[in-house]
């Protein structure tokens, strides 16, 4: 063999042996089926975001997941799906953070690191309500007045004015009228589920009592009329309120009395029917005790009694609403807590429930406050949520209060609380 065809047969061996070594190192950091250290996953993203965080791998539908915290410069963050592929995480706080997410596949580990940068925002978030999506109020004193509807209106015109009331930093009230009635808004942000403390408030116009003629009251009391609370988060990226509600569970929502998935209907009353009318406290006369007729699920009946306060219409029926026979509300019901503590109809006293609720406690009550961990599905369930895009509260009382009529809830805003500072330690 000469010389030339050696060294050509040398240089054929040497390629050949260079292949199988490069097939038996298996690329470590590319392939999680040989085990070892896989190499580090960037993401970078913006403040009150919620991305998705997975790793680079090719392992088989059958492969398990575990994430874990490796280095944060932040508590103020969110880390969710903990045991999925795709983790969500949502931060309220710039800065780095790593995780780690151990792969098992087929007998094999291997751990990945993900680590994510922060930034500020580019465009200036607002702490408040950016838009209502629906409003969908029961009967009540206050529906046709907060907001104002006028004869001839059309739902989408109370509905602009809807969002005109609270789509603002100093937000005006709204009334949901008696049980069921509702509002849907969202923010130009996800607020962020942030561990160990309270996350977003809704405002109200709660308010405790100078003075109380019980002196062994269990709760604090006041006027307390709460709207249970739902959150969502945009998991399609449509921006639209259409995935998945979950329930805010308040300290009603654990009482023996609560009533879940209850329904009531509610039926207009005939223009020209003869009212009924029944007494009254004081200034305040009851117009029409059989006003507005109501049927529930539970086999009760009764009636939304019409007064003839001052500072309301006489109308209770949505305007807008007025070909509509009947309207239907669903929903978690809490216990009654009005307590006529006069004893004569003249001074009642609504309790408030511990925490958990829209227009239960004072807007500088910490339990005004909502930590979104409180969040249930609808089999009761606990749910662990990134962060949330979209709120919902409607009136979780079934009641008349004597002279201050039904039970219904108002608000006049929300705000998220870690883009405020607000630092809220959760119950």
């Amino acid at each position: 063999m000469n010389s030339r065809v050696l060294k050509h047969f040398r240089i054929a061996v040497l390629a050949i042996l260079s292949i199988m070594l490069a097939n038996c190192s298996g690329g470590g950091d590319d392939n999680p089926e040989t085990g070892g250290e896989s190499q580090t996953n960037e993401v970078k993203t913006q403040r009150f975001t919620i991305v998705t965080l997975s790793p680079k791998t090719t392992a088989s539908s059958d492969a398990t997941y575990s994430w874990s915290v490796a280095n944060v410069s932040s508590e103020n963050y969110s880390l969710t799906n903990l045991s999925s592929k795709e983790a969500l995480f949502a931060a309220a706080a710039e800065g780095t953070y790593a995780f780690n997410v151990v792969i098992t596949d087929k007998g094999t580990t291997q751990t990945q690191k993900v680590t994510v940068t922060v930034s500020a925002e580019a465009k200036e978030l607002k702490s408040f309500i950016a838009k209502v999506f629906e409003f969908k109020p029961a009967p009540g004193q206050f529906v046709n007045d907060l907001p104002v509807a006028n004869d001839g209106d059309t739902a989408d015109r109370v509905l602009g004015r809807a969002n005109s009331y609270l789509a603002k930093k100093n937000g005006d009230l709204i009334s949901l009228g008696a049980f069921g009635g509702y509002v849907v808004f969202g923010f130009d942000h996800s607020i962020v589920n942030v561990k160990g403390k309270r996350d977003f408030r809704v405002l109200g116009n709660a308010f405790w009592a100078e003075a109380n003629p019980n002196p062994n009251a269990e709760f604090r009391g006041g006027s307390s009329e709460a709207g249970v609370i739902m959150v969502s988060y945009d998991k399609n990226k449509n921006g639209l309120p259409d995935d998945e509600w979950f329930e805010i569970e308040g300290g009603g929502h654990k009482m023996a009395k609560t009533i879940r998935n209850y329904e009531i209907t509610y039926h207009r009353p005939d223009p020209n029917k003869v009212p009924v009318p029944g007494g009254g406290t004081g200034s305040v006369l009851f117009t029409d005790t059989e006003y507005i007729y109501w049927k529930d699920n539970q086999g009760k009946e009764g009636y939304i009694v019409q007064n003839n306060a001052y500072n309301h219409s006489l109308d209770y029926w949505p305007k807008w609403l007025k070909d509509q026979a009947t309207i239907t509300f669903k929903g978690t019901r809490l216990p009654d807590n009005a307590v006529d503590e006069s004893g004569n109809g003249s001074y009642f006293v609504q309790y408030a429930f511990l925490y958990g609720y829209a227009d239960n406690a004072p807007n500088n009550d910490d339990d005004s406050a909502i930590d979104i961990d409180w969040a249930i599905d609808n089999n009761g369930n606990k749910v662990q949520l990134p962060a949330i895009d979209f709120v919902k509260v409607y009136n979780g009382l079934n009641q008349q209060a004597g002279w201050l009529g039904e039970t219904s809830t108002e608000i006049s805003g929300a705000t998220d609380l870690h883009l405020l500072g607000e630092n809220i330690p959760t119950r």
